[in-house]
Parts: C-alpha cells; sequence; structure tokens
C-alpha cells in the first residue's frame, strides 16, 4: 500500500477532484435517462434532462476554478501540480463531452426507426460509461490514501476504453448499413451521440494517465 502524508491544501485538492469525479456520475445517469425518455418518444422530458446536465456542468466549471486557483497560487511541487491540472481538466473534459452528447440527442426528434434499431446498444455502451465514471470515482477517492489502488482502478477504466471502441465502431457501421433506410439528419444526429459518448471514455482514460504520472514521481 502506498499511503501519502497529505497537507490541508492537498487535502482541499483532492476532496474537489473526487467531488467532480462524482459529478461525472451523476450527469452519465442522467443521460441514461434522457436516451431511456427518447426511445420512449417522452421528448417533453429531455428539456429537463439537459437542464440537468447544465447545471452539473457549470458545478464542475466552477470546482475546476476553484481546483486551479489553489494548484497556481500555493506552493505545491512542480509534478504533483502538473499530475492534478491534467487530471482536474480531463474531469472537466469528461463532463463536457456528456453535455455534448445530451444536447445532440435532445436537438431534434431521432428517426423512430433509427431509435429501435440502435436503442439496445446505446444501451450497453452507456452502461459502460456509468460503470467507467462509477470506477474514476473510485479511483479519486483513493488517490489521497493507496495510490496503487487508485492505479488498479487506472488499468480497468482504460480496458474499458478499448471495450468502448469496439462499441462504437459497431454501432457506426450499424448506422452506415441504414443511411438509406432513415433521414440524412437522423443518421448525422445519432453519429454525433456516439462520437461525444466516445469522447467521454477518452477524457476518462486521459484521467488515468495523470494518475500514472503522479505515481510514477511519487515513486522515482
Amino acid at each position: 500500500m502506498f499511503k501519502l502524508r497529505l497537507n490541508n491544501k492537498e487535502e482541499e485538492v483532492f476532496e474537489r477532484i473526487t467531488f467532480t469525479a462524482e459529478l461525472i456520475g451523476e450527469a452519465v445517469k442522467i443521460l441514461q435517462s434522457e436516451v431511456d425518455h427518447v426511445r420512449k418518444g417522452e421528448y417533453d422530458q429531455i428539456p429537463a434532462d439537459l437542464i440537468k446536465i447544465k447545471s452539473i456542468h457549470e458545478r464542475a466549471g466552477m470546482l475546476r476554478e476553484e481546483i486551479l486557483s489553489t494548484l497556481y497560487g500555493e506552493a505545491f511541487l512542480p509534478d504533483f501540480k502538473e499530475s492534478m491540472v491534467m487530471l482536474t481538466q480531463a474531469l472537466f473534459n469528461t463532463l463536457s463531452s456528456v453535455k455534448d452528447a445530451a444536447r445532440a440527442l435532445g436537438s431534434r426528434k431521432v428517426d423512430g426507426k433509427c431509435i429501435t434499431i440502435l436503442s439496445e446498444m446505446l444501451i450497453t455502451y452507456l452502461a459502460l460509461v456509468d460503470e467507467a465514471s462509477h470506477k474514476i470515482h473510485e479511483l479519486t477517492r483513493h488517490l489521497g490514501s493507496d495510490v496503487e489502488v487508485s492505479l488498479k482502478l487506472s488499468r480497468e477504466i482504460q480496458a474499458m476504453e478499448r471495450e468502448g471502441d469496439d462499441i462504437k465502431d459497431t454501432l457506426l457501421q450499424r448506422l452506415y448499413e441504414i443511411e438509406k433506410e432513415i433521414d440524412i439528419i437522423s443518421i448525422l444526429q445519432m453519429k454525433d451521440v456516439i462520437i461525444f459518448i466516445d469522447d467521454i471514455l477518452d477524457s476518462l482514460e486521459d484521467a488515468t494517465l495523470s494518475v500514472e504520472i503522479f505515481y510514477a514521481t511519487l515513486k522515482s
């Protein structure tokens, strides 16, 4: 077990990073709910979903500013500062991608046939994202107490990102197969949704790389 002795400012940074990671899980749950509303044709529910995600994104933005202000305003070691800035930005980028996916999905009514064909795989895709969001929260919770646990979770998230790439490719292939049966706007809309979900996992992977850098600096 690789434990750290933290001062008050370091604990403050870790607490805010953990809270940001928790917000990712909340936002992903709302995105899953939005997909369910689209699948059921409950488009009147979508504006509320978008407002909730926007609010979470704004809270994350404020947390990001607080974290960066602390990191740049206090005398932290350069390697610690660099890895925490990278982690903070990756978590914020993750939430930005959740917001982008939600906005793309809710921008207009999607062709019903397109949703019917893609919905089950899309639900599977988001279930993977949901699991990864829980792991990133756990990762941040352990970062200040047991970095080796965080490193293990990092590798699990990286494996999930690779699994997500396979699902993304399958979804895009299916989308191309039905493009002559569906209106082009729905095709482009769903392509954007899929790409933004991929961006969520990519940003989570970026977050794990910052943990690897942090661990390497501790061991050096």
